[in-house]
């Protein structure tokens, strides 16, 4: 059987009982008490309570994001990306173009009637 605690850094932890059927705890302190509902980190517990930052608080803590600089590989592979799809769209409008003609030439010179049919 468990029975879970708290470190005083908030920390849970499963107490299990020994052969004896005493809880085996932690060496460091602990609480029964479970952290409330909307405490933010940095939190702890001072022996009567938990006392912990606010949303406002923990969000100032954070680091702040700084922008990625692009470096000059990024800066090409972009542009190779970009041309590569621009000559993909161009080869598929260069093999459409074909196809009309090959289907305007068969019909000049007799051929199949439709050659998007076959």
């Amino acid at each position: 059987m468990f029975k879970q605690v708290y470190l005083y850094n908030g920390t849970p932890y499963l107490a299990f009982k020994n052969e004896e059927g005493e809880y085996q705890y932690p060496e460091e302190a602990w609480t029964e008490t479970p952290p409330p509902e909307g405490i933010y980190s940095p939190f702890y517990f001072n022996g009567n309570e938990w006392i912990g930052a606010t949303r406002e608080e923990w969000l100032g803590t954070l680091p702040k994001q700084e922008l990625d600089n692009p470096n000059s590989n990024d800066f090409l592979n972009t542009q190779l990306l970009s041309n590569d799809l621009e000559h993909n769209s161009k080869i598929e409008d260069l093999h459409q173009d074909i196809a009309n003609l090959t289907a305007e030439l068969l019909k000049v010179q007799g051929g199949m009637s439709d050659v998007h049919d076959s």
